[in-house]
């Protein structure tokens, strides 16, 4: 009986979280290039959620194969995001920057990056691959969507769908709420209670573009 069901209004934290690349020579590839131009500076994929509890448990990313994709150079680094929210997503983390190279999703599928607390944590020291996905939109954030598949429906499809077993799927959260006593950093952490928590987490690693 849906037209029983009321929702109430609910705040959350927006992040746009960059995930460095792990393979910049693949990378440039993908755009066409020989090498990422400024070899000093890292290159990065950016996310965009309301979800800050849900990245601890982050195995991957989902591009949208036939969008448009921009490497955009800027002062802190290169990062990557859709071409048609470069100057959205500029003007949100502050940043001033050109596009030096365009591509479609489909040239970066299976890319690699570093989760964004790999170098804080042993626990995180693992890579996300890009999947590419349909439902990764340019409609608003980065058009890119980080995937966490014990959360969320299409992401569990899409990992499943690209060879994860059932068993490798991360599921730090207990039936409590709260993050397992394994889970490092957020231990013991109530997920809602731990949105701050890993909002400075992520600030601290330098990996945290901008919240609102």
């Amino acid at each position: 009986a849906e037209f029983e069901i009321e929702y109430a209004d609910k705040k959350s934290d927006t992040l746009d979280v960059a995930f460095k690349a792990a393979d910049n020579a693949a990378l440039a590839k993908a755009f066409g290039m020989g090498a990422l131009p400024g070899p000093s500076k890292s290159a990065f994929a950016v996310i965009w959620t309301t979800t800050a509890w849900t990245i601890p448990a982050n195995q991957a990313l989902n591009l949208n194969p036939e969008l448009t994709y921009a490497l955009v150079d800027t002062d802190k680094g290169m990062y990557i995001c859709a071409e048609s929210l470069v100057d959205k997503c500029l003007e949100r983390w502050q940043l001033s920057g050109s596009v030096v190279a365009t591509c479609k999703g489909q040239a970066l599928d299976l890319i690699e990056f570093h989760h964004p607390l790999s170098h804080v944590d042993a626990g995180y020291q693992r890579v996300a691959p890009v999947y590419l996905a349909d439902y990764a939109t340019a409609d608003d954030g980065t058009g890119i969507v980080h995937s966490a598949p014990a959360y969320g429906v299409d992401d569990f499809n899409s990992c499943v769908a690209h060879g994860m077993k059932y068993t490798d799927i991360l599921n730090p959260v207990q039936g409590n709420g709260a993050y397992a006593a394994d889970c490092s950093l957020f231990a013991g952490q109530h997920i809602w209670k731990a949105v701050p928590v890993i909002l400075e987490a992520l600030k601290n690693a330098g990996s945290l573009m901008a919240t609102h």
